[in-house]
């Protein structure tokens, strides 16, 4: 009898925008690796590291270990904005011109506490030509509090600029974007949003 595998709804979201960014990169596949029988190669990508491992921050790490210089500082900045605690990630970029195409990062993070112990964040970061990059941070933080009160916090620093379906979205006075979705059992998850170049 076979094991059956499944897979998490954040796994699989994430793979989609792996697979997409590959896709997107510049509309050709990445270059072919020593994975047998496989037609086109997926972007390189970082083995999981232990958490904690010297206190680094491992999308730089797995950036420095892909050899990217020109997005190198944005990856940083990206990284030290939502990286505030243990953390795991996995990487990907392509091998064979990783100065010339999207670099993403997807990173799992524990925080003390019980109202939200586990986050995540995707860190995107593409070179705009000319020695230039810009990035985008998306950290996902699931919290046992409702939206109402995750979102009167926010308005303390922010406004609420729109409601798109019943969902609030909270700009803060830091240029972070929030959007609030209610979860089942009355808790709360902040998809927080920062774009930097």
């Amino acid at each position: 009898m076979r094991a059956r595998r499944t897979l998490s709804h954040a796994t699989i979201m994430a793979l989609m925008l792996l697979a997409s960014a590959a896709r997107s990169a510049d509309h050709r596949p990445p270059a072919a690796t020593t994975a047998p029988a496989a037609t086109t190669a997926p972007p390189a990508a970082a083995p999981q590291a232990p958490p904690g491992e010297g206190g680094e921050l491992q999308p730089v790490v797995h950036a420095e270990r892909a050899g990217i210089t020109t997005c190198l500082d944005t990856i940083a900045r990206q990284s030290a904005a939502a990286i505030d605690g243990p953390h795991a990630a996995v990487s990907s970029w392509t091998s064979t011109a990783p100065n010339q195409n999207l670099f993403v990062s997807v990173v799992g993070l524990s925080h003390p506490g019980p109202l939200a112990p586990n986050a995540g964040a995707i860190i995107v970061a593409a070179p705009l030509g000319a020695g230039r990059c810009a990035g985008t941070v998306v950290k996902i933080i699931p919290s046992a509090r409702s939206c109402s009160a995750i979102q009167a916090t926010l308005v303390g620093s922010g406004k609420t600029i729109a409601i798109l379906q019943g969902l609030p979205v909270v700009d803060t006075k830091s240029g972070v974007r929030n959007l609030l979705l209610p979860t089942a059992g009355g808790g709360c998850t902040l998809v927080a949003i920062a774009v930097q170049e």
